[in-house]
């Protein structure tokens, strides 16, 4: 509990400026945001930073702006500093695309006004932002989009609270004069909003490229590759992507631009944004870090350039699948703007249901009798709706070919099915079990609440045949599966114990929950990794938690010819399990679509075969 006041409840996601809480405020009895933030320095120069994010925080505080996340208040807690803001109860713009699809020209101009407004709020106060991207900009119930995460923004004249000479902000969204020995000020903040209108209308940024150091190269010297999409939009895109500061639009005048365009008109200040002040000027220079393709010693021949010889770290969209799960729970709960979000249909995670649809838990009664540890739904109650995602498969035991095992437990939500693989067409051969609750599984997750919301990933144990590890949020445990065709037994072996155990295997991406896991065609002992828009390759160690990262954290757009290639599956992979009988095909999941891909040998070769493809009902499989 911080200040004998909030209590930490979830972690909704961590980055390189701090980790972000929901929390119960106990005074006002209200949900909040909170922010630890990271202060990486010691002694005089921590004391110093924390006075600076001080600083940043009142003049952030000022603001009065429905598109700017509202700050309650800046507590010092066990020698750390914590943000409380405004929880916002909806999704990202990252995440409504990777859900939804990419926008149409009027929504993406409806926003952009609506960032433009808070934009200028922001810069009036003395402030600049410094990361504008769609993952720092979340949706309202009420369809607006509001302005979050300054946790790098840098009050005029004071110093970056990051390290000196390090680039601050996401890749993709850097302005160009960050790169150099230029002044900063609020164009280049309305540089990264030209980026992120890009990027909501096509899911790709105008600067793309596979690797770090080819995207600030782009950034600085090359012209934007603008949308197709664009449309009526490309003269406000070319006017906010322009390499010059000073030739750059102010906000008036691109809001000008793209009021003509939109469908929703830009919201206004509650009251006066804050009394005048200074306007934004220069902050320290920053250099581009140093980066690109690195080989190593333990990875067979890779060809030059493939998306699995790149050890960089990526720019992170700043959440895990747990992360998604939350906000686009929340979005299913109301029906937004028309002119903001409309197509596609967002999944609870948490409920299992579909928004419009029913889920079956609250009737369905479960039965360990035919699929002990699976259990099955009473034959009283009708399966009339149910998920559609697919957020974790985990192979049924004694399948005779371990390498492309044919029956598969999948799971989504609190539900899950027992199916039979094709081999392509639809993933689903045959429907083994219909939808069921996790409480089901009754010596497993039917006795842990956290596992019984959702599993987010499994991993069989090397060498054991009905041994699985199993991953949800920041804790893992152990489990058996015995038994046959007749039913199967579940036993918890070990845990639940922290994701971090797991950290000399997964990297970093154990800080945040991972969404999925891949092994490789060739070796039983490497597997890729998934969590967010990275991945990791790692190396299993014997039995236990270990092992170790022989590539990356890189991002998913770095496989060129798979998920590179598709917006939604780029941002996040949600489960993945081998075609039956085809060591190199893979089925892949994301949000509601699936494709089939295949991995070639050694090289690692990516290649869609198939899709992507809507997913189905899960009442409609059968």
């Amino acid at each position: 509990m911080l200040s004998d006041r909030y209590v930490l409840q979830d972690r909704l996601g961590s980055g390189g400026m701090g980790t972000v809480w929901r929390a119960h405020d106990r005074l006002l009895g209200r949900t909040v945001a909170v922010k630890e933030m990271h202060l990486r320095s010691g002694g005089a120069a921590r004391a110093d930073q924390a006075a600076r994010a001080h600083r940043e925080s009142h003049a952030i505080a000022r603001i009065s702006h429905p598109n700017v996340v509202n700050v309650y208040d800046l507590v010092t807690h066990d020698e750390r500093l914590w943000l409380v803001m405004e929880f916002v109860d909806g999704p990202s713009l990252a995440e409504r695309v990777a859900a939804a699809g990419p926008m149409s020209p009027a929504e993406v101009a409806g926003i952009g006004l609506q960032l433009l407004s808070a934009l200028e709020a922001v810069h009036a106060a003395g402030a600049l932002h410094r990361d504008v991207k769609p993952a720092n900009v979340l949706l309202r119930r009420d369809g607006r989009v509001v302005l979050c995460d300054f946790g790098i923004a840098a009050l005029t004249g004071a110093d970056a609270l990051t390290e000196s000479g390090a680039v601050v902000g996401s890749y993709d969204y850097i302005a160009p004069e960050r790169l150099g020995h230029r002044p900063v000020g609020p164009p280049s903040d309305l540089f990264s909003l030209g980026v992120t209108l890009c990027w909501l209308l096509s899911g790709r940024t105008p600067f793309a490229r596979p690797e770090p150091a080819g995207v600030l190269h782009a950034i600085a010297t090359e012209p934007p590759e603008l949308p197709a999409a664009a449309g009526p939009l490309r003269p406000a895109l070319e006017a906010l992507l322009r390499k010059d500061p000073a030739d750059r639009p102010p906000a008036a005048e691109a809001s000008r631009l793209l009021r003509p365009l939109s469908t929703t008109a830009p919201t206004a200040p509650d009251r006066p944004a804050t009394a005048p002040g200074p306007a934004p000027a220069s902050d320290p220079p920053v250099a581009a870090p140093r980066s690109g393709p690195a080989s190593h010693p333990s990875v067979a021949a890779p060809r030059a350039g493939s998306p699995f010889d790149v050890p960089v770290a990526a720019p992170r969209a700043g959440s895990a699948r747990r992360r998604r799960r939350l906000a686009l729970a929340a979005a299913s709960a109301a029906v937004l703007l028309a002119a903001v979000v409309t197509g596609g249909v967002l999944m609870t995670r948490a409920g299992g249901g579909v928004a419009g649809g029913t889920s079956d838990g609250a009737g369905a009664t479960a039965s360990r009798s035919g699929d002990a540890g699976a259990g099955t739904a009473s034959p009283s109650v009708p399966v009339t709706g149910g998920p559609v995602r697919v957020e974790a498969v985990l192979p049924v035991p004694g399948d005779p070919d371990l390498d492309a095992p044919g029956h598969y437990w999948m799971f989504s939500g609190d539900r899950y099915v027992r199916v039979s693989l094709a081999a392509s067409g639809y993933p689903v051969r045959q429907l083994l079990l219909p939808s069921s609750p996790l409480l089901a599984w009754q010596d497993t997750f039917g006795e842990l609440p956290g596992f019984r919301d959702g599993i987010d990933a499994t991993l069989r144990v090397p060498g054991s045949r009905d041994e699985y590890w199993v991953f949800s949020g920041s804790e893992y445990i152990r489990i058996r599966i015995a038994g046959a065709d007749q039913g199967y037994d579940d036993t918890l072996v070990a845990g639940p114990r922290p994701l971090s155990d797991w950290r000399d295997a997964f990297g970093d991406l154990a800080d945040e929950g991972i969404d999925a896991v891949m092994r490789t065609p060739d070796d039983p002992d490497q597997y890729w990794v998934f969590a967010g828009d990275r991945y990791v390759r790692t190396t299993l160690d014997g039995e236990g938690p270990a092992g170790s990262v022989t590539i990356g954290p890189s991002g998913l757009d770095g496989w060129p010819g798979t998920f590179g290639k598709v917006p939604a599956f780029r941002q996040g992979i949600d489960a993945a399990m081998p075609v039956p009988g085809e060591r190199n095909d893979y089925w892949v999941f994301s949000g509601a679509r699936y494709m089939k891909i295949r991995v070639t040998d050694r090289a690692y070769e990516d290649t869609v075969l198939e899709g992507p493809r809507p997913l189905r009902d899960w009442a409609a499989l059968d």
